[in-house]
């Protein structure tokens, strides 16, 4: 049995929750990311380049899609952080790629002066014309010997602009991925993202997609009760697991892998701050309720009904989605 951790101060708490948090998940996401990514590039021992197709006109990019907590943006953070020959986070110029989030509000000049910011520039007056913004952008880019564009929360941009400014973004980005410069564009989000590309054929056919699937109790349950014991024998604890418990987990999480993991941790937290010996459902129900501010009947760690609250929540989150599209 493991020390029980009735003598772990909040510091010491907080020092186990960040270690937690810190660990990265390998699973077969990142295999496919890779076999999707690399071949985007032209290989040799002292240099990496961007692969040119169409009989050397232009590169390609990658879209990698999911839904709201499936841990897109962490996946490919931790990848390019972690890449041989990509080093995402360190000086601009060895790193080879560059990470920009979409702002608010999410237009396409926006979009450019957040680019350039990001690539050290920040003299270009909001009130300069599109054309003239993305022109810097492309001379920035090339300067800095970037070879990579990713843009996180690209849904943004499908969710707020007119069929006018998507067209027009979709018309950068070929842009970008054009000349003896061209960059390869990563674009990451929900599923407007994909639905943006498919406005476009030419331009949804240079990009390769990646869909980051569902968790689920039949194809992954083992793995995440397997991943609740890693996280326990972290935190010393004892896990209490049975398959009722997950199940309510990976409903709780609306069957995304981020999620599962933040709940799971958050769990933890509750256990480690009630001086408990063991990870047990309870620690799920007080997560829980603290997080969603429920009634202890609607607590789906409490009612364990899993399959309702999975209904419930999928259903509000394609309505969500819905009425994003209409907007």
């Amino acid at each position: 049995m493991n020390t029980h951790p009735k003598h772990k101060a909040p510091a010491d708490i907080a020092g186990v929750i960040e270690a937690l948090s810190d660990i990265h998940v390998e699973t077969q996401r990142e295999e496919d990311l890779r076999a999707a990514f690399d071949r985007l590039f032209v290989w040799d021992e002292t240099a990496v380049k961007p692969r040119y197709f169409t009989k050397g006109l232009e590169t390609r990019g990658l879209a990698v899609v999911g839904d709201p907590g499936s841990g897109k943006t962490e996946l490919i953070s931790h990848f390019l952080e972690n890449h041989e020959r990509f080093h995402l986070g360190s000086d601009l110029e060895e790193a080879g790629c560059l990470h920009v989030t979409v702002p608010s509000p999410a237009t396409l000049k926006s979009v450019g002066l957040e680019i350039l910011k990001a690539l050290g520039y920040s003299k270009m007056s909001e009130r300069r014309e599109r054309w003239a913004i993305w022109e810097m952008v492309k001379h920035r880019l090339s300067l800095l010997g970037v070879r990579v564009l990713w843009i996180d929360e690209a849904h943004d941009l499908y969710a707020s602009g007119s069929a006018r400014e998507q067209e027009d973004l979709l018309k950068t980005l070929k842009s970008l991925m054009q000349g003896e410069h061209a960059v390869v564009v990563v674009l990451s989000g929900t599923k407007p993202v994909a639905e943006l590309l498919k406005t476009d054929g030419q331009v949804g056919r240079r990009f390769g997609k990646i869909h980051l699937p569902p968790v689920t109790v039949a194809s992954d349950g083992e793995a995440v009760e397997g991943l609740l014991h890693a996280f326990c024998d972290r935190a010393g604890l004892d896990a209490q697991v049975d398959s009722d418990l997950i199940h309510c987990l990976i409903a709780a999480a609306q069957s995304q892998f981020g999620l599962v993991i933040e709940i799971s941790i958050g769990a933890i937290e509750m256990a480690l701050y009630d001086r408990s010996a063991k990870l047990s459902r309870q620690s799920f129900v007080d997560y829980w309720g603290m997080q969603e501010g429920c009634a202890i009947e609607d607590n789906v760690f409490w009612s364990n009904r899993f399959g309702e609250f999975q209904e419930v929540t999928t259903t509000a989150a394609s309505n969500a989605t819905k009425r994003r599209g209409r907007k």
